[in-house]
């Protein structure tokens, strides 16, 4: 039996494993923004786009590393000690698992949100650093930038309906979902059907560089 003690410590390194990169990645933004020329007004909203970014960044590694504990618990099972204290159903792990997912995923589309939220008040204080025109063209892309896994509305709109109106797991409600799994030993989990996992990958990667390609061409004018 593992002690809730050596639990509560293997959860401190497990947060500081998946938290390192994308806390290091705004480290050095700020370092990059704190050390240049350009007025520290400027500094201070350009971080802002440079925190949204690393929240985004966090919030998909919890995600990645929630799947991979899912999968675990799938594929091999739980400790007993985790199971015990998950519920007295024969399925509450499953059911914190699932509900931890699509909490997950939400503070993903919600993040994402966020750049784009951050990068238009840019608009308003621009200069030799950003046009108002460039800002207007790096919010466009990100506003139409789609899951289609999860239904025709752009990322930035599913994210509104989170936070103003609903992010119901119920088949019945407004979004639909249900934990997908393929194939077997091991069995691979997907949160919607097609590949949700692989277009969350493509929709990370080419956000961050999006915003790393504006913060540098901004600190290098």
């Amino acid at each position: 039996m593992v002690s809730l003690q050596t639990m509560r410590g293997y959860h401190g390194i497990w947060r500081w494993n998946i938290e390192r990169d994308s806390a290091t990645r705004l480290v050095k933004a700020w370092s990059a923004i704190s050390a240049s020329e350009m007025p520290d007004s400027r500094k201070v909203r350009l971080a802002n786009v440079a925190w949204a970014a690393g929240a985004f960044d966090r919030a998909y590694c919890v995600l990645l590393d929630d799947i991979v504990r899912a999968e675990r618990a799938k594929n091999v099972g739980v400790p007993a000690a985790m199971k015990f204290l998950s519920g007295p159903y024969e399925h509450s792990v499953d059911y914190l698992l699932g509900m931890g997912l699509w909490m997950d995923l939400g503070d993903v589309l919600v993040a994402y949100r966020t750049i784009a939220g951050r990068l238009a008040r840019l608009k308003r204080h621009g200069g030799r650093n950003w046009s108002a025109d460039e800002i207007e063209r790096e919010v466009r892309v990100l506003q139409g930038r789609t899951l289609t896994q999860l239904g025709p509305k752009p990322v930035t709109l599913l994210a509104d309906a989170i936070l103003h109106h609903t992010w119901d797991p119920s088949e019945a409600m407004t979004q639909g979902f249900t934990l997908h799994w393929k194939g077997s030993d091991p069995a691979r989990l997907d949160l919607a059907e097609g590949d949700l996992r692989g277009a969350l990958d493509t929709l990370v990667e080419d956000t961050l560089q999006q915003v790393d390609d504006f913060v540098s061409t901004a600190l290098h004018r």
